[in-house]
């Protein structure tokens, strides 16, 4: 999964240049920036990258830039649940070509989407299994969260069992939310982000990239992560 990603990215670079566990509480500008950090010592920085969610950098961005604040702020995140199922590979009538579906508001049923990862990834399940993954809320459920575990596997799997022909019960159920982890890049984006780079262009050395501002999707994310450290590093040179 991601995970592997993200290990990856950390042997890549020197160890004592992550620091875990560290909560900025603010960020002040004034000769360079000085980040300050929860129950540790300030870190004194000449550039500063915010790759943070839009609404998480509108917090830290308020004391400099309060229009700049407002702009990210005004990017709009929804929640969503995934629900992951193993089910043996006889218990599952649809012959699971492919790698999944979306769902259109019009069909009336719960998941958005559904995906049999063992299909994309066949070390993602031992022989004879099928692991399968369905997706709920975002904007045609926004209080996803607010059901429980078991209201949303239920719901998942009334909808997988109908639409993948399934009998029995999975042998492995998980639950995963994610709070606040969808940003919608709405109509007008476009205009928003060219009110953000004006912004920014009066904070030499400030820099953003997550995934609400540049692209959702993780190339998109890839782009704008080397772009943005690019600039970043010719900033310093300078």
């Amino acid at each position: 999964g991601l995970g592997e990603l993200v290990e990856g990215l950390m042997r890549a670079v020197p160890k004592e240049s992550v620091r875990m566990g560290s909560t900025v509480t603010r960020l002040d500008e004034g000769g360079g920036f000085t980040i300050q950090v929860e129950g540790k010592p300030p870190i004194h920085a000449r550039a500063v990258i915010l790759a943070i969610p839009a609404f998480a950098a509108a917090e830290l961005l308020r004391p400099l830039d309060a229009d700049l604040s407002s702009a990210c702020e005004s990017i709009r995140y929804l929640s969503t649940a995934t629900v992951a199922f193993a089910f043996p590979r006889d218990a599952v009538s649809h012959d699971l070509k492919g790698t999944g579906f979306v769902v259109p508001r019009a069909e009336g049923i719960s998941i958005t989407a559904g995906a049999w990862i063992s299909s994309k990834w066949p070390q993602r399940a031992p022989e004879g299994q099928v692991l399968l993954r369905a997706f709920l809320g975002g904007a045609r459920d926004p209080d996803v969260l607010a059901k429980s575990d078991t209201e949303l596997a239920d719901a998942a799997l009334r909808d997988l069992a109908k639409i993948l022909g399934i009998s029995g019960r999975p042998t492995l159920t998980r639950v995963y939310r994610w709070n606040r982890s969808s940003p919608q890049q709405e109509v007008g984006h476009d205009a928003l982000m060219q009110r953000i780079e004006g912004r920014l262009a009066g904070h030499p050395g400030l820099f953003i990239a997550a995934a609400g501002f540049r692209g959702v999707g993780i190339p998109d994310c890839i782009a704008d992560a080397r772009s943005t450290a690019g600039a970043a590093a010719a900033f310093v040179r300078t």
